[in-house]
């Protein structure tokens, strides 16, 4: 029995079961059981359990989790359950002169927001669920927000990575020189096994990994092959493989997370579109004159928040009446640098672009656009009734820049063929956008969204994008991985997972060996 190996909890009543059932996907999964940790040794004897039964034919995989605000389905399991959250949760203090700082995975993400904003520091890649969300989970899906467009997603901003792999040992990931590197590869045991094998994967496959690098500014879909060698720093990298990973491939125990200072000074600019064809060139505009933040909401996000929210709708009246607005965030050492950004940005779109820009002082109008962005999908799901459900499934897309416009005119078509109502929003500086409808709660609505998810792929991809981007590939998106990368990557996403889970422990179902029968009978409408 697992309960007499570790010293932590062991839950498998009803309640319990039903509790981590859901997480903040379309899904609902019941697990087998819940494991509550205490420490890393107990997470160890988890693996072990695992990996022995399933050597002898068991069928036991495990899946961790944080705060539960996953939009994919990324800790949902038919297995055991762990809860990081309540006892590996373990924050260091920043180390002020490198700007890092140590935490466990469990660790909430706004109990590193509170620490590192006291110094004037951020972790730049917080989300707008940043005061729900844990850094195991940020970590298992790559996750990022509106400063991504300066500092990247979270595998740009992790120093070092402490994982628990499938022999139940903890092995350090960090950077490595190719002198580290040839000491890796001559090691005699497990982790030399593993460098081994991952190098002479990586080689024999370079062409095909080169081919199917999908060119946006963020992915999250499959395996990030693509990014283990820095070749501007030489060095290479294999903990990078673990973020955006789902806890597929190993555990993460610990992380040292690189903070940024926050700038003092920001001036925002709102530009109001009538036509989609205006979209992509105020977009680059803003990007191109030195924008930290590119956001958007649509008119149906405007007009839930006049409902629910009427105080900011009101701050936020530009965006009365319009089809979307897309604000910009220049930031600056001083008052006047932001200023001078924002102003050359305004001029370009006023008089070379012909729309309509705002200047906005008042830091409450500010917070208010914000405010709008970042709620956009709770206020959808405040909609939920007996016959409506909001369900975010084709929410993490993003399409080249240059593409953006003429994809949202095709998707907007795509969903006059469903009866859905829906917002967006969306990190639309790269790209990236956040639709959500509210669906029907009947029956045949389960396969309407697997049909809507396939076709939302196929245009995604005709324009040269990638079917996830900050939520990852989960429940929902597994099933179209070959859809994106073709067999061949499949294969090699496959081989991954075998080196580094060969009884396949760590989260069954994600990154491979998802199906659509699978995800359609596990909507949870």
């Amino acid at each position: 029995m697992l309960s007499n190996l570790i010293k932590g909890e062991i839950h498998s009543s009803a309640a319990a079961r039903e509790a981590y059932s859901t997480d903040a996907s379309i899904f609902q999964v019941y697990p087998l059981a819940i494991a509550v940790p205490q420490d890393v040794d107990d997470l160890s004897k988890i693996i072990h359990y695992a990996t022995t039964a399933n050597k002898h034919g068991g069928n036991i995989t495990i899946a961790p989790r944080n705060g539960g605000t996953c939009m994919s389905g990324g800790p949902l399991t038919e297995g055991i359950v762990i809860d990081t959250s309540r006892y590996l949760n373990r924050i260091g203090e920043i180390d002020t002169f490198h700007k890092t700082i140590v935490v466990q995975s469990g660790v909430m993400h706004r109990d590193v927001e509170k620490l590192a904003s006291a110094q004037g520091l951020i972790f730049a890649p917080y989300t707008s669920s940043k005061d729900l969300c844990g850094i195991g989970g940020m970590i298992g899906n790559n996750a990022s927000g509106e400063l991504s467009l300066v500092y990247g997603p979270t595998s740009n901003n992790v120093a070092s990575l402490k994982v628990l792999l499938s022999d139940g040992k903890e092995y350090d990931f960090n950077p490595l020189t190719r002198k580290q590197l040839k000491q890796k590869l001559e090691l005699m045991n497990y982790e030399g096994d593993i460098y081994r094998q991952m190098i002479a994967l990586l080689k024999d496959n370079r062409q095909l990994i080169k081919s199917h690098h999908p060119r946006v500014t963020k992915n999250a879909a499959g395996y990030a092959l693509w990014e283990l060698w820095d070749q501007h720093e030489q060095v290479f990298n294999l903990g990078r493989l673990f973020i955006g990973a789902q806890a597929t491939l190993g555990i993460v125990t610990e992380s040292t997370l690189k903070l940024v200072d926050k700038a003092p000074h920001e001036q925002m600019i709102v530009c109001t579109i009538d036509s989609i064809n205006q979209l992509t060139d105020i977009v680059r505009t803003i990007v191109h004159h030195g924008a930290s933040i590119c956001e958007t909401f649509d008119h149906h996000t405007y007009e839930l928040a006049r409902q629910q929210y009427p105080s900011d709708a009101e701050n936020a009246h530009f965006a009365n009446g319009k089809h979307m607005v897309v604000y910009g965030i220049f930031e600056g050492d001083t008052k006047e640098q932001a200023e001078i950004l924002a102003g050359q940005a305004k001029n370009v779109i006023e008089q070379s672009l012909q729309a309509s820009v705002y200047w906005v002082e008042s830091p409450e109008i500010k917070s208010s656009y914000q405010a709008i962005r970042r709620y956009s999908y709770k206020m959808l799901k405040d909609m939920n009734s007996d016959t409506k459900k909001a369900m975010p499934f084709i929410e993490d897309t993003i399409v080249p820049l240059e593409h953006y416009g003429e994809f949202v005119s095709a998707l907007e078509a795509i969903l006059e063929d469903y009866d859905m109502t829906y917002t967006y929003a969306g990190h639309i500086g790269e790209g990236s956008i956040r639709l959500i409808p509210l669906v029907n709660r009947l029956p045949k609505t389960a396969d309407a969204i697997m049909e809507l998810e396939g076709r939302v792929n196929d245009l995604v991809l005709a324009f040269r994008g990638s079917i996830s981007v900050d939520h990852n590939d989960g429940i929902i998106r597994t099933p179209f991985l070959e859809q994106q990368y073709g067999s061949d990557m499949i294969s090699l996403f496959h081989e991954v997972k075998n080196i580094f889970d060969p009884y396949d422990i760590f989260n069954h179902g994600k990154k491979v060996n998802g199906t659509i029968e699978f995800a359609r009978s596990h909507i949870n409408l």
